[in-house]
């Protein structure tokens, strides 16, 4: 999971998948980690607010510490997953700068069945008050309940 500052959204998304992930049994199959395309708060904790949220919404909130994502973290990587088209583009640059395939850089909206068309990306809740998290968190867990749909049917095989 994939943001610009990674205290808010790719937190979030993190989180909810994990748990996710671990209610479809799939946990010891698929491993969720998350990331920031900027330096600003490498080292920091997530967002009161983003923490807030989970906790409003049932979701389990993580300990969590602000990293940026490098190129051996796209290798490693069987898909990345961003918040938003800016952070897409910055994620399909350095996949193509390391060699990678950047066809396993998508939007995490991309999982959302219910998305609307034109409506791809997460909206950032940095600086919001709480409707701002629930926003984002309203559009964060659709998608990975969709992405948890698509592990499942693919690691059944």
């Amino acid at each position: 999971m994939v943001c610009l500052g990674n205290i808010c959204r790719s937190p979030m998304a993190a989180a909810v998948a994990e748990d996710l992930i671990g209610q479809a049994g799939l946990d010891r199959q698929v491993e969720v980690e998350s990331f920031g395309t900027a330096r600003y708060h490498v080292g920091e904790g997530a967002d009161p607010g983003a923490v807030a949220a989970l906790h409003r919404h049932g979701w389990t909130a993580k300990p969590h510490r602000a990293r940026q994502l490098e190129v051996d973290d796209i290798k490693a990587a069987d898909l990345v997953l961003c918040a938003d088209r800016s952070n897409l583009n910055t994620v399909r640059r350095l996949a193509v700068s390391g060699g990678e395939d950047p066809s396993k850089v998508r939007l995490l909206r991309s999982f959302d069945p219910g998305r609307r068309q034109g409506d791809d990306g997460i909206p950032d809740p940095w600086g919001g008050g709480d409707q701002d998290f629930d926003l984002a968190l309203a559009a964060i867990e659709p998608s990975c309940e969709g992405l948890v749909r698509e592990l499942a049917t693919r690691l059944a095989v």
